[in-house]
């Protein structure tokens, strides 16, 4: 049976590696219902690599008695595992990523002053914003700020940011 463990954790361990390695986001596997997530390659994968893993450790760890709940529980544990990565990878596969930082989304943002703002002329400041440094043209809403003045952005026309000192 312990040749069995190894077998199963390996082949779990390729097929999670070879799915690691060309993964292009192209496929939709387990996109149907919750039956499909049983003909899914993530299940089967770590699937096997719980089943393995567990019977394994359970082998080596503990010498007495039958080997029947040893199995039992590998099994459960493979599933469990299989059914948790499969649904894991549905829900992450399903989200949208947007690291667009749009003008609205500068609203409220805090930043610094990097090129001084007069009265009626446009300065540059620095903000960051989901990951992201930007520096973008700003004017000021209540008179000049000087270079390295704390500001939050009040609005957003075009590309230029009308700010006010914090």
């Amino acid at each position: 049976m312990l040749l069995t463990y190894l077998f199963c954790l390996l082949a779990g361990g390729v097929l999670i590696a070879l799915s690691l390695e060309g993964d292009n986001g192209a496929d939709a596997d387990g996109a149907g219902g919750n039956l499909s997530l049983l003909f899914s390659t993530p299940f089967w994968s770590f699937g096997f690599c719980g089943f393995g893993l567990c019977g394994l450790l359970l082998s080596l760890l503990s010498r007495n008695g039958t080997a029947v709940p040893k199995v039992v529980l590998a099994l459960a544990m493979g599933l469990a595992m299989g059914l948790a990565a499969a649904r894991l990878l549905r829900l992450l596969g399903q989200r949208d990523a947007d690291s667009l930082v749009r003008s609205n989304d500068l609203i409220g943002v805090e930043g610094i002053v990097t090129l001084g703002i007069e009265a009626e002329s446009r300065g540059f400041v620095e903000l960051k914003i989901r990951g992201s440094l930007i520096r973008r043209p700003a004017v000021s809403s209540g008179g000049p700020l000087p270079q390295g003045t704390r500001i939050v952005v009040v609005s957003s026309e075009g590309h230029t940011l009308r700010v006010d000192r914090m």
